[in-house]
């Protein structure tokens, strides 16, 4: 009687800790979720590298996702500031040619990197 008992104690055990552990392996990504984080990172490096229309509606389109807006709307803000950092190099008005495009690329940078942000926040 005393080993049938132990046995149901053990069983019980067994069967208690498998269902605990069901929710934390329901949880692990995917590979596929994987590669689709991995295809928004990409996706949103280049839409920051080439500021465009099209650059802004990817990445309203991902950073409205509430999984991941808190990271894109942080790499967004760490872009712009380095993009004004740079910025603040081009204070002097006596800037040649090459020095004037930068200034100006790196101008359209910060307003597009504003815009995006704003873009985000708004939707």
């Amino acid at each position: 009687m005393l080993f049938s008992y132990r046995n149901n104690i053990a069983s019980s055990l067994i069967l208690l800790s498998s269902v605990l552990t069901l929710p934390a392996m329901a949880t692990e990504p995917t590979p596929s979720d994987e590669y689709r984080i991995g295809v928004m990172v990409k996706s949103l490096d280049n839409a920051i590298k080439h500021p465009s229309n099209a650059s802004l509606a990817t990445i309203s389109e991902y950073g409205t996702d509430s999984r991941y807006y808190v990271m894109i709307r942080g790499w967004l803000v760490q872009e712009l500031q380095g993009a004004e950092s740079q910025l603040g190099a081009y204070r002097s008005d006596n800037l040649d040619k090459i020095q004037a495009e930068q200034k100006a690329k790196l101008l359209q940078k910060v307003d597009f990197l504003k815009l995006a942000i704003r873009r985000i926040d708004l939707e």
